[in-house]
């Protein structure tokens, strides 16, 4: 009997302790302080520090920034630092911030305003690149890269610098783009699948900026045909039982292994003249459930995250009775 009741405080006593930890300091009534962008400042550049004082039991902070004349938000992010650096093009701005937790927020600070004006001096300014997006998978690089322009800037020096391990060598560069995109053909980059970084800097007669730029991968090889799992050649179910198709892509070699959705199709004839039913799926396993009797037939083929389709597996059978 005391083994017993020592067992219940245990577990009482571990409940209480995981109540605890999911309780939340109401920071309702609690004032975020801003401190720089200050109300009615004037900043040189494009390139805009945002700073406050943080508050104790605020988990993150919501920083939100207006266009000065029509108040459309351009910006509504989740920070969880009291420091937030943030690219943007010349005009009138306001900003605001407020503390949350998983429970409980402030309310807003008082909205500043500040402007930005253009500079000459583009060492300290930002590119701010537009497409493609960061860690995307392509199977070609012959495609269109942009950028935001910057005012002051008279030409942009773009290059694409593939990285192999530590080692990063320039496979395409051309250093006096007068706009603010470029269009790739086939023939530019020539070094294979691998990692690959994308890069803009921003040039004018007496400065230019860093180098600001998005990883981009290469992938041009097939998936290959999928190893089937289950259900084994064969296998019998009874109707209205739940069928486990399951696969897997581990025979892939390709230097650059995007991520694969498969297309999995059933058919109830070897020549997949009668699909009966065709899935989409992210995973390597799918489960259905089939109400009529007889032979099917299943396959499936790898569609990866860079566009490249994969041929389909060998058929596996299955009976339903």
């Amino acid at each position: 009997m005391k083994k017993y009741i020592n067992y219940i405080l245990i577990l009482a006593g571990v409940g209480f302790v995981a109540c605890d930890d999911v309780i939340e300091d109401d920071i309702t009534d609690d004032v975020i302080t801003t401190i720089v962008p200050e109300n009615g400042i004037e900043i040189e550049g494009n390139t805009v520090q945002f700073r406050w004082k943080g508050i104790e039991g605020a988990d993150s902070y919501r920083i939100q920034i207006n266009e000065g004349a029509t108040q459309r938000i351009i910006l509504d992010s989740l920070v969880s630092e009291t420091v937030f650096d943030y690219a943007m093009t010349p005009g009138d701005y306001q900003w605001r911030i407020r503390g949350e937790n998983f429970a409980y927020h402030t309310a807003y600070s008082f909205p500043k305003e500040f402007s930005i004006v253009s500079s000459e001096d583009l060492s300290k300014q930002t590119v701010l690149l537009k497409k493609p997006d960061n860690e995307l998978y392509k199977n070609s690089l012959a495609i269109n890269y942009s950028w935001e322009g910057i005012v002051t800037a008279t030409h942009y020096k773009f290059r694409v610098v593939k990285v192999e391990g530590d080692a990063e060598t320039v496979a395409f560069e051309n250093p006096n783009v007068l706009d603010t995109s470029i269009t790739l053909t086939d023939t530019d980059v020539t070094s294979g699948d691998a990692k690959y970084i994308w890069q803009v800097s921003a040039y004018n007669d007496s400065s230019h900026s860093d180098f600001f730029g998005r990883v981009l991968y290469l992938d041009t090889e097939l998936p290959p045909a999928p190893n089937l799992i289950k259900p084994t050649n064969n296998q019998n179910f009874t109707t209205g039982q739940e069928v486990t198709f399951s696969w897997n892509f581990s025979n892939d070699t390709g230097v650059i292994k995007s991520g694969i959705t498969a297309t999995l199709q059933v058919a109830s004839d070897e020549n997949f003249g009668n699909i009966v039913a065709t899935q989409e799926v992210a995973s390597e396993e799918y489960k259905q459930a089939f109400t009529t009797t007889g032979t099917y037939y299943w396959r499936v083929k790898g569609l990866d995250a860079a566009g490249n389709e994969g041929p389909f597996n060998s058929s596996g059978v299955f009976k339903v009775n």
